[in-house]
């Protein structure tokens, strides 16, 4: 089986090594198609930019986020699209070149003039700050129009008169430079003056919107992506899959990570969801990716989010007034048709009523469907002195359907604050089979196990965010879970016949969780933070065992703990020079936990930390960005995992319950460059004294294997990682990630084999979006990534794993309709294989998860649709039953 994924992982780098080295499909030509209704001017800018090779400059003042046009060409020059594009908007294009095109204002051609260009230095990089001055021709100690160049090098003077003017740019450092020129009073187009002190290559970063690099830009400590453009070409339908395409993000075992972190939150809209993490991964799929704005990745989260550690905000389109003129409804509805191994589904409507003041979000969702997974178990366990041969294979198939529905109601009032009141309601239910054969050394063993049961959530959210910069809001949530699981053992080679256990498991989860922060600007550009933030919980765990009958007392139990988490926040944020900016914050935790339990109460833990976080960002050049970043982070256990519960899932495994587990803490220090928006090269540093995980345990009392979720001493990781974009030719946009990592791994306390354990493990990625064709619109993706066969887990040895995935996307009725066909690890080598051998710990475990996907998605767009924000819900610790 390893042999086989070896190959299946040689085939995955065969193929992503080809689409590196294929050349160009088509070159670009002068006639392009563009279709779009009431669609964003910037993003309609950014498509005729793709499909033509021009270069388009604007400003946000010139060309707002909120302008929104329609178009309909086919086969057209750029001239006659932007003419029709830019009718009866106030704006007008001047081409001073055969590869620019400048969008300005109508009013700045007529009776006065506009005179802009850029500033660079002899590197070709963008001399911010240098002064620009208009002179009079004929007397240069009249001063007439005065600007500074910006961040790009960018200026522009405006309600410049008909006549003749000299013009100077200077700037400590350089030699001052001066051109002649002259406004005509009959000329409709402004003059563009690009001063280039040493060399001819005007970079234009930031206010060009660009098709060969992804659109990224920095705001102290946010990594900031602008959906709609970077995901132009890519086959992704939802919030979720948007997520998956940032650099960095990667899906391991059904878990969204962030490289160079331990962990990471998602929030929405800059708040955290109370949601279980599974429950919030089905809402991200019920949100359209039409509906994303921006995706912000912080690598040190500030506490006025609610959170510590990493965050990655997932910002939704909000409504300017000025769209807001009559009320409309729109939507959005999508179905998908997936096969894994069964075939599966899912299905969402989304709809939103704008108001003036007022707007209604509803939206309802529908997952079904049916996996196949496999285990082939080997292992020699020594007991007594004895050695026993095992060997398992185990196989089962499970089902459920999900269904989510969300309603959300925004007002915002006449001074410009703002209520959200929101509703989330999930209701799963599932049921699951499974058959194993255990040898244990000639002694043979069939099980038969099966479990069903429903699960509910309801989530009721509030949050008032004031002018004058308070957010105060409350969260509830209620969590419920029943599974009933039965279990029997026949033994074919013993006269004990068959054995049976039944086990009843409930869980009620009552969350109640409150804040209130406070942001205050100050002068001189000091900005100072403070917040308070509780939550309350009352969780009730129960199991009613029986074995062969008869109350198994020793997974029989019934808890009750209760919890209660404060945490007082201080900190500031200073904006020293355009350059320099920082901030920082100290927040105090002080929780305790409580469990009763059989009539006995005890302490679970009663403590108070601290947690310091840092972010500095410095930019000495337009194009050099450096963001250094400070977290800390507490991570806490799951509940159930916390009950004194025995779950045995075959006749030689057992999962054990931990009461004794203690919350992990998480240190990290990392360092991001940027290199022209879009290389990125980050060193980075984790420290998690007291991480958890799950690990196995051959008992040396019975024959058994046990796993139990236990505290290491520490884990900690030391990495570097590199984002580097390129293009193959004018239709192949790629993307090339690799991250590097030595890990050390040590409990002293593990049973009585203690393990101190280094490692260094590369993990490589790449991602190709292919244009095929413009008329009709076809798109194409190829992505994958390869893990190194040297990552361990405690006393784990993982092999190598990989994933090769394509998608073919057709975008058609004028943008509102997409077909994708998708197929996802196609050679199924996303799970690794598990092995031990470790003082005396022997098993091999080689495990078949049916990741490998074959999807067909249909979405469209109606009512013009527009997007309207919404806040989620944090549930990671419900569920285990």
């Amino acid at each position: 089986m390893q042999s086989t994924n070896m190959h299946y992982l040689k085939i995955t780098l065969f193929f992503i090594t080809l689409l590196l080295l294929t050349t160009g499909l088509q070159a670009q030509t002068s006639l392009v198609t563009v279709s779009a209704a009431n669609a964003s001017a910037k993003d309609v800018f950014a498509e005729i930019q793709q499909k033509s090779g021009y270069r388009i400059l604007y400003n946000d003042e010139i060309v707002p986020d909120e302008l929104r046009v329609s178009v309909h060409a086919e086969n057209r020059s750029v001239k006659e699209i932007l003419n029709d594009l830019l009718h009866n908007t106030g704006l007008i294009f001047v081409m001073p070149s055969d590869e620019l095109i400048i969008i300005t204002k109508s009013e700045y051609v007529r009776e006065q003039q506009e005179i802009f260009g850029t500033v660079t230095d002899e590197n070709d990089e963008s001399v911010p700050f240098a002064n620009v001055i208009l002179f009079l021709a004929n007397d240069t100690t009249r001063f007439g129009y005065g600007a500074v160049t910006d961040y790009d090098g960018y200026y522009k003077l405006s309600g410049v008169k008909p006549g003749d003017y000299r013009l100077r740019i200077s700037f400590m450092g350089y030699k001052t430079a001066y051109t002649d020129l002259s406004i005509p009073a009959d000329s409709r187009e402004p003059a563009i003056c690009n001063f280039k002190l040493e060399k001819d290559i005007s970079l234009l970063e930031e206010l060009v919107v660009e098709a060969d690099h992804p659109v990224m830009k920095v705001d102290r400590e946010k990594i900031i992506y602008h959906i709609p453009t970077f995901l132009k070409n890519k086959p992704v339908t939802n919030a979720y899959e948007a997520i998956r395409e940032i650099p960095g993000v990667m899906e391991q075992q059904g878990l969204l990570t962030l490289i160079g972190t331990n962990g990471m939150t998602i929030l929405l809209n800059g708040q955290k969801s109370s949601l279980p993490y599974e429950q919030l991964m089905e809402t991200l799929r019920g949100i359209p990716v039409s509906r994303v704005e921006n995706i912000e990745v912080m690598y040190s989260a500030p506490p006025q989010y609610n959170v510590r550690g990493a965050a990655i905000n997932v910002v939704l389109k909000q409504i300017s007034d000025e769209n807001k003129e009559q009320d409309v409804w729109q939507g959005e509805t999508a179905a998908e048709y997936m096969q894994h191994h069964y075939a599966g589904g899912n299905g969402r409507v989304n709809l939103l009523y704008l108001g003036k003041q007022t707007s209604v979000d509803a939206s309802y969702s529908y997952r079904n469907g049916k996996r196949f997974n496999s285990e082939d178990l080997t292992a020699a366990h020594t007991l007594q002195g004895r050695v026993y041969d095992i060997t398992q294979h185990s196989e089962g198939r499970s089902k459920g359907q999900n269904h989510t529905a969300r309603l959300a109601l925004q007002r915002t009032l006449k001074n410009k604050d703002k209520i959200d009141i929101a509703y989330t309601g999930m209701f799963d239910d599932g049921k699951s089979d499974r058959i194993a054969g255990t040898d244990i050394s000639g002694v043979v063993t069939d099980t038969k196990t099966s479990s069903e049961g429903p699960s509910s959530t309801h989530n009721i959210k509030t949050d008032y965010s004031a002018h004058f910069g308070l957010n105060i809001g409350a969260d509830y949530t209620s969590f419920t879970d029943r599974s009933d699981y039965l279990m029997q053992n026949s033994f074919r080679n013993a006269e004990a016949g068959t054995e049976e256990l039944a086990y009843d498991s409930r869980q009620k989860i009552d969350r109640i969780m409150f804040y209130a922060n406070q942001s205050h600007p100050l002068k001189n550009n000091w900005r100072i933070d403070y917040g308070i933030n509780y939550s309350g919980v009352r969780v009730k765990n129960r199991s009613d065992a029986l074995k062969d009958g008869v109350e198994y007392e020793d997974a029989t139990f019934d808890t009750r703990q209760q919890e209660h988490i404060w945490n007082f926040f201080a900190g500031f944020s200073k904006t020293f020079t355009d350059k320099l900016s920082a901030q920082a914050s100290i927040a105090m935790e002080y929780y305790n936990a409580k469990e009763k339990s059989r009539g006995t109460e005890k302490q679970l833990w009663n403590d108070v930390a601290w947690f310091p976080t840092v972010n500095i960002s410095y930019r000495p050049a337009p194009m050099h960005i450096f963001q250094f970043a400070v977290s800390s982070d507490k991570r806490y256990p799951s509940y159930w995992n916390m009950s004194p519960n025995m779950f045995y899932f075959s006749s030689y495994g057992v999962i054990l319950g931990n009461p004794y587990l203690r919350p992990q803490r998480d240190y990290s220090v990392g360092l991001t460059y940027i290199f022209r928006q879009k290389y990125v090269i980050r060193p980075y540093i984790n420290y998690i004294p007291g991480y958890f995980a799950q690990l196995p345990y051959q008992s040396p009392h019975e024959l058994r294997q046990e796993f139990l979720e236990q505290n290491y001493t520490y884990r900690r990781n030391i990495g570097l990682m590199a984002v580097i974009p390129f293009h193959i030719g004018k239709r192949i946009s790629s993307r090339f990630i690799a991250n590097g990592v030595y890990w050390r791994e040590k409990d002293d306390d593990f049973f009585d084999i203690p393990f101190d354990r280094e490692t260094v493990v590369g993990i490589f990625q790449m991602n190709h979006d292919i244009i095929l064709a413009s008329r009709p619109d076809l798109k194409m993706n190829i992505s994958g990534y390869v893990s190194t066969p040297s990552a361990t887990q405690g006393i784990y040895d993982l092999g190598a794993s990989g994933n090769l995935s394509g998608a073919f996307t057709w975008t058609f009725q004028e943008d509102r309709a997409r077909l994708i066909l998708k197929a996802d690890d196609i050679f199924n080598t996303r799970i690794p294989t598990a092995s031990i051998d470790f003082k005396g710990q022997k098993s091999s475990l080689k495990a078949f998860q049916d990741t490998r996907l074959f999807s067909l998605s249909f979405v469209y767009r109606f009512g013009g649709y527009k997007e309207k924000e919404r806040k989620e819900v944090d549930t990671s610790r419900f569920g285990g039953l």
